[in-house]
This record gives structure tokens, sequence and C-alpha cells, in this order.
């Protein structure tokens, strides 16, 4: 049994015990929440990683983790923030199509290759023969900060 002069003691220690454990736990479950990107819209769900909160460096991974059943390719997208020039033709821009995607299907995008700074990473699910006037079945974006 414990004597009545320590009972506070104990309780106050176990009291600091708990909030220590938690917040290593909570601070634990942070640094695992922040290493990948989720996106997911109309059956399209992608997977980007890894990443820290949201920065990117050096070789990162887009994972199609869902594909709307529909679609034939699949557009992934790594541009300047603000960006309104040609896609096609500006060494910061990096665009892969993908025909006959599949689900755990990786493209690689090689951030070494582009300037830091604000970038969106988007995919976009389509099919051949859409209409040029809305070709898009979904289309998934976040935002990432590129630091090599």
């Amino acid at each position: 049994m414990v004597k009545p002069k320590y009972t506070g003691f104990l309780v106050l220690a176990l009291i600091i015990g708990n909030v220590f454990i938690s917040g290593c736990l909570q601070e634990e479950q942070e640094k695992q929440s922040k290493t990948e990107i989720n996106l997911e819209n109309n059956g399209l769900k992608v997977k980007i990683s890894p990443t820290n909160d949201s920065k990117v460096s050096g070789v990162i991974t887009v994972t199609l983790e869902g594909i709307p059943s529909e679609a034939t390719k699949i557009l992934v997208s790594m541009s300047p923030q603000g960006f309104q020039g040609d896609l096609y033709n500006d060494s910061n821009v990096i665009i892969q199509w993908i025909d006959n995607p599949s689900a755990g299907q990786e493209i690689l995008l090689d951030t070494t290759k582009v300037e830091n700074g604000v970038y969106n990473i988007g995919a976009a699910a389509t099919y051949e023969g859409a209409p040029e006037s809305s070709p898009w079945i979904a289309l998934v974006q976040t935002q990432v900060n590129v630091q090599n």
C-alpha cells in the first residue's frame, strides 16, 4: 500500500509521464503523416512521396493508388506556381502521359531538374476520344515546395 504522503507525488509522476508519452506518440504520428501527400477525386487516388510537410527534394514518386474505371490515360504534371507558358517547352515543367494506367503504377519526378520554388503537382484522368471541351474524368492537385 502507498503511504498517504507519497500519493500526491505518485499522481503527479503519473500525470507527467502520461503527458510525456502522449507528446512523444503525437510527435511520431506527425512525422509519419508528413511523409506523403494523399489526394483523391472521383475514383482517382494518388500518393506523392516522400515529402516533408509540403517540401520535396530529389526524386519523388507519384503512385496511382486508384484509377477511374473508364480512364485510359493519366497526365501527371509538375509546374511552377502561376505558370502560364508553354508546358511542353519549359525546363521547369515536368509532364508525363501514362497510357493504359494501372493501380499501383509509380511515376518518378526528378525535382533536381527544376529550380527551387513552389510547384503545382497534378494528376488528371481522361479516356480515348474524350471531348476537347471537357476531357477530364478526375483531377487532383496540390502544391509543394521544391528545395534541392
